[in-house]
């Protein structure tokens, strides 16, 4: 009789937003900023970042920016790990 081993699902070291993030190709960020001429204006908040702060936003029902930007602090040693996104703070929203 061959003897059955069970086996558990392991833990994916990714989550969703990563996964979602790693969907979108490392060049189409840049190239659509350079296109739109964001990437010009964007002092301290790289296109890259925004685009991820928005993309959690829309995963958390997020509120309002105060729920964004306190959350994204919170993890931001996860965020660094992709593609180097920041967590953009409130005050540099206001200071055009």
């Amino acid at each position: 009789m061959k003897r059955q081993t069970h086996t558990s699902p392991k833990r994916s070291q990714f989550s969703v937003l990563r996964q979602i993030c790693n969907s979108i190709p490392p060049h189409l960020v840049p190239k659509l900023a350079r296109e739109t001429g964001v990437d010009a204006k964007a002092r301290t908040f790289s296109p890259w970042s925004h685009l991820v702060s928005l993309i959690y936003a829309q995963h958390t029902h997020a509120i309002g920016l105060n729920d964004v930007c306190d959350a994204l602090r919170l993890h931001s040693g996860m965020l660094v790990t992709l593609r180097g996104a920041t967590a953009g703070g409130r005050s540099q929203d206001s200071a055009r």
